[in-house]
């Protein structure tokens, strides 16, 4: 018997005898598998576990992605940001659960209409696909109008403005949307309503015209001296104009520093 269960040992240890292990059948019988079936049900268990970490992520998420990327870019050069994905049309799959989506910078700056976009997804913090994607850009700003038909030189006030929401072509737009920076200026030329003003339909407002009568002041350290002139042309704040003194006669270039005052220097 001892010689017989030695001679066993040695035949199992051979590899001779493939063994077995038993599972339930479909009708609850035992039956057996070898360690290669046992492989192939480990890799099918484990495929069943891959799928079930898929994400698919959608035209419209991907939208929302790059529409929120270039709203933060732009900042405020305009008001809001309008994305149309063209491709992919379809949902796009990503393995590894939770996505989330990153902007790819470009090597080019672009601007507004047909782009390209490369859409980085990260799962589980580690980069999965990136998504070649096709969209149209378009914007849109306030621009600032005139509520009714203003005259050259006329000094614009807050009343006579108003804003509109206009649909641009390019980033760095020509169009004003702030109101401060034209209330208190004038018309550079007869502004029709409801057209978007640009920085050159608007300039500091002539405070002085030729032949107002004008204080002249003329300043050194504590010593001032005041008297009346005329002036012989218009002139902005700021600007330089000539001006006859009444008592004198004597014409002197003076500063404009606000209406009816303007200042020479001694």
């Amino acid at each position: 018997m001892p010689g017989f269960l030695l001679i066993l040992i040695m035949l199992l240890s051979s590899g001779v005898f493939d063994v077995t292990a038993a599972v339930a059948g479909p009708s609850g019988e035992s039956r057996a598998t070898s360690p290669g079936s046992r492989s192939a049900i480990l890799r099918a268990a484990n495929n069943v576990v891959d799928r079930a970490s898929v994400s698919e992520v959608s035209p419209d998420l991907i939208r929302k992605a790059i529409q929120e990327h270039l709203e933060s870019e732009w900042g405020r050069k305009v008001k809001t940001v309008h994305v149309t994905v063209l491709e992919p049309a379809d949902p796009v799959t990503i393995p590894g659960g939770t996505v989330e989506l990153h902007i790819l910078p470009s090597p080019t700056e672009e601007g507004l209409g047909r782009r390209v976009f490369h859409v980085e997804a990260v799962a589980n913090g580690k980069p999965r696909k990136t998504i070649p994607v096709v969209a149209d850009v378009a914007a849109m700003i306030d621009a600032v109008v005139a509520t009714r038909f203003l005259k050259a030189d006329e000094v614009i006030e807050s009343g006579d403005l108003k804003t509109v929401e206009v649909k641009v072509h390019q980033i760095n737009h020509p169009f004003i949307t702030d109101q401060d920076e034209v209330i208190g200026k004038s018309a550079s030329r007869p502004l029709p309503p409801d057209i978007p003003l640009r920085p050159a339909f608007v300039k500091l407002p002539v405070v002085i015209k030729k032949g107002d009568r004008v204080l002249i002041e003329a300043r050194r350290g504590g010593l001032s001296i005041r008297a009346y002139g005329v002036t012989k042309s218009s002139g902005q704040i700021g600007q330089t104009v000539m001006v006859a003194n009444l008592d004198s006669g004597r014409e002197l270039r003076a500063r404009v520093i606000a209406p009816n005052l303007v200042q020479v220097e001694f």
